[in-house]
């Protein structure tokens, strides 16, 4: 009886066990999602985020991220006769002929989200809008979204245009590296100055409630209701058509980490409860370790070519990771000492000091040299050698001449004695 107690005692626990590790992540209404650091790509969390789906205007972020890196914002743009009646959806108004700067097309594009503000700037920067799709999908597989594939600058539908939450992840992690995309991410409003075809201001604001939001838009977070608003939103871009669903990017920072969000078909205002949701989990239950410092001593390394050295080990710069709080302690460390040849520079790297949990390599820091380490070392020891050589010569050779002196002081004191004891025969 008491070892089937025990048995069911085992069960249960173990489904416990299950059951808190389930419920340790968000749950996330949309239909797929992904959270990731910033930094480093890690995934925090994650609902089917390799499933191809239908970005809608999040296909901006490539869009604009390519012209950034071809042009410069001061460049001047001509609308063409086709762009301001060729494409649906949302749009800034643009006419044939009007003349704008590229800052202005990009903050029309990543603001309200304008269709025609796309059209223009594929055609400029890529001369047709076939090459501007080549140039975004080239640089998909460059980022290592090996999922996605782009038919258009603006991500109004079509069968052929998807990606996943995760390739979505990658592509804004490497955009958010570029200051001036990430300076037009986060603001909340901008205007464009009258034109040569517009005599008003355009003044439009951010779609993104979570950086900006100027209605009553409430979400059910932690048992409330809640504003979308985030007051560690750092960016980025909101989407949306009837077959993409309601699409979202988000990014936050937070005690110096930043986790980007990345929602997919999602219904009315849940990409934000998702969002507000996969931000609490990370911020709480990740934590941006510094495992080192740089400029940090580590240890002395000896050095034995004859004449032992020691020489000390410093870190060359700073190690983060943004690890799960409850598992920093058992983060392990390994110091790896290359081969080593002299003369040493300052700051010559010699070996590493690996970081590892639970078997998994975290990364590493070059272990470096904080004083030069020249060939005297060497130098020395063979002179040390001459030296000592030569003195063993200079003593052999004094023995030599002591026992010929002793020898030849003997043979002149036996010559003596022979001589005297011939002469005493004579006589």
């Amino acid at each position: 009886m008491l070892k089937k107690i025990l048995i069911y005692f085992s069960i249960f626990t173990i489904i416990l066990l299950n059951i808190n590790k389930v419920e340790a992540q968000p749950s996330i209404l949309s239909k797929t999602a992904v959270l990731i650091d910033a930094e480093s790509g890690t995934i925090l969390a994650q609902k089917d985020a390799d499933k191809k789906m239908y970005p809608a205007s999040l296909t901006k972020i490539m869009t604009a991220i390519i012209a950034i890196e071809m042009g410069n914002l001061t460049d001047v743009i001509t609308i063409d006769d086709d762009t301001p009646y060729e494409i649906d959806g949302s749009h800034v108004a643009l006419e044939p002929g009007e003349i704008l700067t590229l800052k202005d097309l990009l903050y029309a594009l990543l603001l309200p989200s304008a269709n025609d503000a796309a059209s223009a700037i594929a055609k400029h920067y890529g001369k047709t809008t076939e090459n501007f799709v080549k140039l975004m999908n080239d640089k998909a597989k460059e980022l290592g979204a090996y999922n996605t594939n782009f038919v258009n600058p603006h991500g109004l539908h079509d069968d052929n245009h998807y990606t996943t939450a995760y390739d979505l992840a990658l592509i804004t992690k490497y955009a958010m590296k570029n200051e001036t995309f990430r300076n037009i991410v986060s603001t909340e409003k901008y205007e464009i100055k009258p034109t040569n075809k517009k005599d008003e201001p355009r003044f439009f604001t951010n779609l993104n409630k979570m950086l900006y939001c100027g209605t009553s838009s409430q979400i059910y977070v932690d048992g409330m209701w809640i504003s979308p608003l985030y007051d560690n939103t750092t960016g980025v871009k909101t989407g949306y058509t009837p077959e993409a669903g309601n699409t979202l990017v988000a990014s936050a920072k937070k005690n110096n980490t930043e986790l980007i969000a990345v929602i997919l078909k999602g219904v009315s205002l849940e990409m934000y409860q998702d969002a507000h949701n996969l931000f609490n989990y990370g911020f709480e239950s990740f934590q941006n370790a510094t495992l080192a410092y740089k400029n940090t001593y580590i240890q002395n390394l000896t050095i034995n070519n004859g004449d032992i050295k020691e020489i000390s080990l410093i870190t060359e710069n700073d190690f983060n990771a943004l690890l799960e709080k409850d598992y920093i302690p058992n983060v392990k460390s390994k110091i790896i000492i290359d081969d080593i040849t002299l003369p040493l520079k300052k700051n010559d790297v010699i070996g590493k000091i690996e970081y590892s949990l639970e078997g998994k390599i975290l990364g590493s820091v070059n272990l470096i040299t904080p004083t030069p380490v020249n060939s005297t070392i060497v130098e020395g020891t063979k002179s040390n050698s001459i030296f000592k050589t030569i003195l063993k010569l200079l003593f052999v050779l004094a023995l030599i001449l002591i026992l010929f002196r002793i020898y030849n002081t003997i043979r002149i004191k036996l010559n003596r004695k022979r001589r005297r004891k011939k002469y005493r025969v004579d006589i």
